[in-house]
């Protein structure tokens, strides 16, 4: 690792502070009252005096004994606490929650075994859009120095947001008007990613920074004003297989046995550099012009872009259809291998073929992606009611396209193209031939998928709540809430030639990809700009061109209203000598869209198509809360959830490929989707020893009636059949599992070691719910790990705040975002972090920070079958030197 840390500052964090909503003290008796209000305030005061990490564990533990239902709470009291870089990091920590990295970083959640399709976010209870083409929010994108605390609602509530089965995810920012004085916040931290030290063209070195501002200006109006910046390397090497040819009916018979192989359509090795840039700005105005009145506004505004370099060698011809390439195979040096499988069918794992095709690929990936979220809540405290009222907006978009340099091969032939599969990767020889830039001339540039992708939302909730006397209950909320989304994705790829005259010589050089790769030395440009700028005169702009018919099935808008009426009752009571509180609601929901697209019944025949679809459900819902000690305290949920099906599963149109030889097929949406839909049983026993010290065990049973899977069918068309590919709605099944969960500061422990913590979780998650491919063989359920454990040493003591924390998940399956038909198994997972701060005073500090430290790759295989392997990824590890200062 090279140490080239350059300082540039900016900075961020918010003010935070512990107003959680829906995460109250509830009482029982006035004495029970009279005690939890006085363990919030001995808590109050005890958080300004433990700080670090352990700080934060406790606060959050304290939130969650005092919760109305089963949730999972981030919470802290002073700026920046969070040692993570974005709040995903985090999330990953707790109890049943997963990540799922993308570029090395932690990205979609998956809950209690259920993938992103299943759960939901909302900023401020405030639902929020997404610039993925489903719902699926990747929590990359909200820094952890703006957000205040986070809460991972498992059992829902009436007067929550619908949409998430495994869980509602909900980010909260400060209250400026609970701070009782001005507070400045700066912290600034340069990027070390070590990986990069072995890549051609890429910078080791980033940046991050902070700045926040939270100040009451007067006794009734207070501001906050937040900015973060962050300048990321990206660093990938690895390679991939193609996915298989499994079809019989295409397969050839390499050996000639009398029984055809399996074999991959191909596959490639290469390099990813570049950078993500990331913007994250907050403001926050709240007014209490009366004792009755409070006004809040707030915006979160967050950016970032992607620009990639991509090296890469793409390999085909292996497929091994009706015998055409069998003389390649048995004419290359390296002879084929061939297994046979448990049903007698096989499959290569390996083999050469002599004049294999193969193209060099020098690309370059840009990506813009914003979000949006704003809203205004006015809250009026009347004699009887208070009401509520939430007006708020949210709008992602992300602008992206593939730009790729292709060039054609000119030196020496043939080249023997060898490959297996040993070591649970693509391992590729050829001939060193392949990797000297004087055999390659560029021959086109392909801009494929120039995207414009939109999703906007708006949103009115209103809310009524009063105190009752009626019996056991003591508080009535009653309300609604509506909202209209629009998410449209416009897409449009083409070629350019390149200029007949460019002039372009000794562009090219080559460089080996490193590590444990088996790959032939990669092909790269000195300078990729130069070689599209003179080689092409530049990236077209895509008004130049029409839709083609491919352009026009991946182009859909889907169009959703939905509304939502609530009645929820909460509840105060003894049964015998057992206390208790709860509340019991029921949340009616009606979803109402319209989907639009292309139907292409073949290149040159197709038209728009436009499908409406509505459901209507009841979500009942029970939680509570019985105090069977001082200690010890049982929490029941009973619910019946739901969430709506992906956007881009609910597209209208399809495509249709008529083959002369071989199976026809085609692909599409479902606009008459029904969502999945959960009845739900939440049981936990927890402990609770002091304010920093709990254990708790948890079951859970989800019984879904309904769930989405994307299958095949035999549909014809004009007298003609295919293999049509689509979600659809299936006949769901039970998820069963059980979570752990233990932390303990050490104080009794003597001396230096007087400083000590523990935080450990562990879920396990059992389910009869598959995919509906492969159908011999189906993938498990999307997303679900049956085993999910984190465990957090952590040290404070005198300034001096250290943590390291272990984070592992099981094999799982994973659903493509853009393309729902591409399903992988993704292998176990384990990761090591750690982090070191010292506070020289009460308001700066210093920190550094490692990710990844053991440099855990991301595997993954096809077909759920172990011997297919689909992508073998490597990132590095990554450090991270910073301050930050309080004022």
């Amino acid at each position: 690792m090279t140490a080239k840390f350059k300082l540039t500052v900016m900075a961020v964090a918010i003010a935070q502070c512990l107003a959680i909503q829906n995460v109250q003290a509830q009482t029982a008796t006035e004495q029970q009252a009279a005690a939890q209000a006085q363990v919030a305030e001995q808590d109050q005061v005890e958080t300004i005096v433990v700080r670090g990490f352990g700080a934060t564990l406790s606060k959050s533990l304290q939130q969650k004994k005092f919760a109305e239902s089963s949730v999972e709470i981030i919470s802290t009291d002073d700026l920046g606490q969070l040692p993570d870089v974005t709040i995903a990091d985090a999330l990953a920590r707790l109890p049943g929650v997963a990540a799922e990295r993308d570029r090395g970083n932690a990205s979609s959640l998956s809950i209690r075994g259920l993938g992103p399709r299943l759960n939901i976010a909302t900023m401020n209870g405030r639902e929020i859009v997404s610039a993925e083409p489903s719902r699926d929010v990747r929590y990359e994108q909200f820094p952890a120095e703006l957000i205040n605390s986070v809460e991972v609602y498992k059992s829902p509530m009436a007067n929550n947001v619908e949409g998430g089965i495994a869980g509602l995810v909900n980010m909260n920012f400060v209250s400026p008007l609970s701070r009782d004085k001005r507070l400045i916040s700066l912290s600034g931290n340069l990027m070390q990613y070590d990986l990069a030290d072995d890549l051609s063209g890429a910078d080791s070195s980033g940046k991050k920074a902070a700045f926040a501002y939270v100040d009451k200006l007067s006794d009734n109006f207070g501001v906050v004003f937040g900015v973060s910046y962050q300048d990321q390397p990206s660093v990938q090497r690895g390679t991939e297989f193609y996915s298989y040819n499994n079809n019989p009916a295409e397969q050839g018979d390499i050996n000639e046995d009398g029984i055809t192989e399996a074999a991959p359509w191909g596959g490639k090795s290469g390099t990813k550099v570049g950078n993500i840039e990331r913007l994250g700005l907050l403001t926050i105005l709240e007014w209490e012009p009366t004792d009755r009145l409070n006004l809040k506004y707030d915006l979160f505004y967050s950016q970032f872009d992607i620009e990639e370099r991509e090296d890469q060698f793409w390999f085909d011809g292996w497929g091994n259809w009706q015998g055409s390439n069998n003389w390649g195979y048995q004419n290359s040096a390296s002879a084929p291998t061939i297994i046979t499988k448990a049903d007698g069918s096989q499959q290569l794992t390996g083999g050469g073929i002599l004049w294999g095709a193969h193209s060099a690929n020098n690309a370059t990936w840009f990506q813009e992606n914003e979000l949006i979220s704003t809203g205004l809540k006015t809250v009026w405290s009347g004699d009887v009611w208070t009401v509520s009222a939430d007006v708020g907006y949210s709008e992602a978009s992300i602008k992206s396209r593939w730009v790729n340099i292709t060039s054609d091969y000119t030196g020496p032939t043939p080249l023997d193209v060898r490959w297996n599969n040993t070591g649970k990767q693509l391992q590729i020889w050829v001939d060193d031939h392949i990797s000297q830039p004087e055999n390659y001339m560029i021959s086109g540039m392909n801009v494929d998928t120039d995207r414009d992708l939109t999703d906007e939302m708006v949103s009115l909730k209103l809310d009524f709540e009063r105190s009752v006397d009626w019996g056991v209950f003591e508080t009535l909320l009653v309300g609604g809430r509506v909202t209209d989304r629009d998410k449209n994705n416009d897409v449009i790829s083409w070629w350019q030639q390149p200029l007949a005259d460019h002039g372009l010589s000794n562009y090219g050089y080559s460089y080996a990809i490193g590590g444990d790769f088996v790959s032939p030395d990669l092909y790269g440009f000195n300078n990729w700009d130069q070689v599209a700028q003179q080689g092409f005169g530049g990236i077209d702009h895509r008004s130049q061109y029409e839709k083609g018919p491919l352009d026009l099935a991946g182009s859909w808008r889907v169009e959703e209203t939905n509304s939502a009426a609530y009645a929820m009752l909460k509840m105060v009571g003894e049964i015998g000598s057992i206390p208790y509180t709860g509340n019991v609601g029921l949340r009616y929901v009606h979803t109402s869209s319209t989907s639009s697209g292309y139907q292409l019944m073949n290149s040159t025949d197709y038209s728009p198509v436009t499908d409406e679809h509505s459901y209507s459900k009841l979500l009942p819902s029970l939680n509570m809360v019985f105090s069977l000690t001082e200690e010890a305290q049982l929490r029941l949920g009973l619910s019946r959830a739901m969430s709506r099906p992906p956007l881009i599963e609910m597209r209208s149109g399809f495509e249709l490929n008529t083959q002369q030889d071989g199976v026809n097929t085609g692909s599409g949406g479902n606009a008459k989707l029904n969502p999945f839909v959960a009845d739900q049983l939440d049981l936990g026993l927890e402990y609770y020893w002091n304010e920093d010290t709990a254990a708790a065990v948890s079951v859970f049973f989800k019984d879904l009636s309904s769930h989405i899977g994307v299958s095949v069918e035999k549909v014809t068309v004009d007298g003609t059949e295919y293999d049509f590919t689509r979600p659809v709605n299936g006949d769901g099944g039970q998820i069963r599992g059980f979570e752990l969960m233990y932390q303990q500061a050490f104080k009794m422990l003597p001396g230096w070691l007087d400083g000590l913590g523990v935080y450990a979780n562990y879920s396990f998650t059992d389910t009869n719910i598959t995919e509906f491919t492969p159908v011999a063989n189906p993938f498990p359920l999307g997303g679900l790990s049956r085993h999910v454990g984190s465990a957090t040493l952590w040290y404070y003591r005198a300034g001096f705040d250290a943590k390291v924390s272990y984070n592992y998940r099981s094999a799982n399956t994973s659903v493509g975002s853009w393309g729902t038909t591409e399903m992988t198994r993704t292998r176990a997972e384990s990761t090591v972090d750690a982090s070191i701060s010292y506070e020289f005073t009460e308001n700066f500090k210093v920190m550094l920070q490692a990710q990844n430290l053991t440099n855990e790759l991301s595997l993954s295989y096809f077909d759920n079958d172990p011997s297919r392997p689909a992508h073998y990824r490597e990132w590095g590890r990554r450090y991270l030197l910073g301050f930050q200062l309080t004022m």
